[in-house]
């Protein structure tokens, strides 16, 4: 009797996701849904939870036993294009879950989209809330086109269709650049939407209240309007038919002169954008034909999801040939001729036409002649260089940028031999004799810890606390290096809401790691977070900041620091301390620091206000119904409260029975009481009480 195999594949967006599990036929057992699995949004340790969570459910639907593990698993999900951060991610899965399978292969979610629709080579075209496309050649070869995410890219998305629609509608309104059709239906579209009355109160959508997907779903509303034949509405998913034939075209490119050059491509459209394809067809063969794509192309959308291929390619990663029968996977409902539709010969127009084809009847004519003569030439040459400001900011803040990494002096790593990393963080250079600056909580309070500090050049060099304060959670370290790159310090007094930025740091141990954002508010204060006894406030930023990010420079287009990165509340909220602030810190790091609380509970924790408690539900409906709290941030490996439990995300509701409603509840238990305290905290879903005993500090 042959032993049963099983192989499992999740498709993984960034709103939502799909597991299933087939058997050694190709015959799925076993399903589930979640929610989404972006690793960079949600860091890696919160996406491997959600997968696990699936995977478990998937299980039992399949009526496979908890504790077997599957023979592989895939896992194509969105924002899985390195391979460290991949391989961080099936290790972490594995740690979490030794039963969850004997082997893992994480890749792109274009990679298992592909792998549904066409797995002996081909292209996918992905248009959802953003876009992507990837093309694999028989031979293996791979090359990728867009896929940049909501702030470089993402055309022909639905929220770049969104975004095209709001910019419009301002634009014309401004007088800036007038609407090519009248804008009043789009506009009303628009206002219902968001639930907005004019365009000042759609503007905490962009930035205070900013969700991609949230965004994105105007493009639904748009078809509507298309459909019913609103001029602009028409135009805008034109646009997005161009865009989306631009990926095709640019791929397309890459197999010329391949097997004659004319071999049938199979393109693979997955996305909500391609339902509507009736409406973007005519702008996007016009642009297939303008880009003299003379490759057969043949459109596909697929039957099945592409968790199918993540199986497929999980079977295939341990030498397993799944079974598929391609006509339940994928039907084809557009096929590209260039001979027919392009009307190209060796290069030239016959009879200057070109010619349009809709399923079994012609839509359309136009000259091809004319439509060269009116179409204005763009010379995109020195555009990369003139517009990488982005790249621009990191040559210059790189070099001073240095990871920072706390080790346990007490306890070895068996297998490595070295001693056992506690907490990772980022600083940078301020002085070139090696004074580095960071966060206090990054360094300060880690019993028998050596700081070791990574500068760019690869060296490892030991560093020790010179100054620090743990009120405005500043701190300084001193290398014995001299002659180092430092991080120009600039001043946050003229910071503007809107102002492009650039959050620099060493996130899951990433060293160097760039991301990019704006400004949303310049004046937070630390009351209104409900920070006790900090008389400060803090800029509020949507580039993403993750654990290991803290201490790292927020710096401007000129290169300057202009804060330091804190701490992430949420995706899209992040905080950093003003560099006003630190300039004052330094001015007096030869003075005694500030003393710290007798009572040490190593957290560091954020007042609930009611904004972040509708925040947090907004983004985690599971949450249960809390009123109040404060959530607990970080957790300091080897302090009280690591060792009695507490762990990052818990909400503290109680303290000894007495509700918490912000962080100055805590620091006055510290202080009022002795001995232990029980807190009260929900977990997930899950309420239960936790003894801490604070050390005497």
């Amino acid at each position: 009797m042959s032993t049963r195999m099983y192989f499992g594949g999740v498709e993984g967006g960034a709103t939502h996701s799909n597991l299933v599990i087939c058997d050694e036929t190709g015959n799925v057992v076993g399903r589930a849904r979640g929610p989404g699995t972006n690793h960079w949004i949600l860091g890696i340790e919160g996406c491997a939870d959600r997968i696990i969570a699936m995977l478990r459910e998937a299980k039992e639907d399949a009526g496979l036993p908890g504790d077997v593990p599957l023979d592989s698993l895939g896992l194509t999900l969105s924002g899985c294009e390195q391979d460290s951060s991949n391989a961080d991610l099936a290790a972490c899965v594995k740690d979490k879950d030794s039963c969850s399978a004997r082997e893992i292969y994480v890749g792109s979610d274009t990679a298992g989209s592909l792998f549904t629709g066409a797995p002996n080579g081909g292209m996918v075209v992905i248009a959802g809330t953003g876009s992507n496309a990837l093309l694999r050649t028989a031979d293996g070869q791979q090359y990728g086109c867009g896929g940049w995410g909501y702030l470089l890219g993402d055309e022909g998305g639905a929220y770049w269709i969104s975004h095209s629609a709001v910019k419009t509608v301002f634009d014309d309104e401004d007088g800036l650049r007038r609407a090519p059709h009248r804008t009043a239906r789009v506009w009303a579209a628009i206002r219902e939407h968001f639930k907005c009355e004019n365009r000042a109160d759609l503007l905490p959508h962009a930035y205070k209240h900013f969700d991609k997907s949230q965004f994105a779903g105007l493009t639904l509303k748009l078809s509507q309007l298309a459909i019913e034949g609103d001029a602009l509405a028409q135009h805008l998913f034109g646009l997005a038919g161009a865009a989306l034939a631009s990926h095709i075209a640019a791929l397309a490119e890459k197999v010329k002169g391949q097997n004659g050059s004319r071999d049938s491509i199979r393109v693979v459209c997955v996305g909500s954008v391609w339902k509507s394809w009736p409406i973007m067809k005519h702008s996007a063969l016009k642009h297939l034909a303008m880009r003299r794509v003379k490759t057969n192309l043949e459109l596909v959308r697929l039957r099945v999801s592409s968790a199918m291929g993540a199986a497929w390619l999980a079977a295939r990663h341990i030498g397993f040939n799944l079974p598929r029968d391609d006509s339940a996977f994928c039907e084809v409902f557009y096929k590209y001729t260039p001979e027919i539709n392009g009307k190209i010969s060796n290069g030239k127009a016959e009879n200057g036409l070109a010619e349009y084809h809709c399923g079994s009847g012609v839509i359309g004519y136009a000259s091809y002649r004319s439509r060269l003569q009116a179409a204005t030439p763009i010379d995109l040459k020195g555009r990369r260089e003139k517009f990488n400001f982005i790249a621009d900011v990191v040559a210059v803040a790189a070099p001073a940028v240095v990871y920072i990494e706390i080790k346990d002096s007490r306890r070895i790593n068996l297998l490595t031999g070295e001693a056992v990393t506690l907490s990772n963080g980022s600083g940078f250079i301020v002085d070139p004799d090696g004074l580095i600056l960071t966060n206090a909580h990054v360094v300060v309070n880690k019993p028998n810890a050596a700081i070791q500090v990574k500068l760019m050049d690869g060296s490892t060099h030991e560093a020790f606390v010179e100054s620090s304060d743990q009120v405005s959670d500043l701190a300084t370290l001193r290398i014995p290096v001299r002659n180092l790159p430092t991080v120009k310090l600039g001043s946050s007094a003229d910071l503007k809401p809107g102002e492009w930025v650039v959050a620099m740091g060493s996130p899951l141990s990433l060293s160097n790691t760039v991301t990019a954002g704006v400004v949303s508010s310049t004046q937070r204060g630390s009351q209104e977070l409900g920070l006790h006894g900090k008389d400060m406030v803090y800029i509020q930023t949507d580039a993403p900041i993750t654990f290991g990010n803290s201490g790292g420079p927020l710096v401007n287009l000129d290169g300057e620091a202009i804060g330091i990165n804190s701490m992430k509340v949420v995706p899209g909220i992040s905080f950093a301390i003003p560099i006003d602030y630190v300039k004052e810190f330094l001015k007096k790091a030869s003075s005694k620091t500030q003393p710290v609380s007798k009572r040490y509970l190593g957290i560091t924790m954020l007042s609930l206000t009611p904004h972040m408690l509708m925040e947090l539900k907004m983004r985690n409906p599971e949450m249960s119904d809390i009123q109040h709290g404060i959530l607990v941030w970080k957790v300091i490996v080897g302090s009280p409260a690591y060792n009695a439990g507490l762990q990052p995300g818990d909400i503290v509701t109680t303290i000894n029975g007495a509700p918490v409603y912000s962080a100055g509840d805590i620091y006055a238990a510290l202080e009022s009481t002795k001995g232990k305290l029980i807190f009260g905290i929900t977990r997930g879903n899950v309420k239960t009480n936790i003894i801490i005993t604070p050390e005497q500090h």
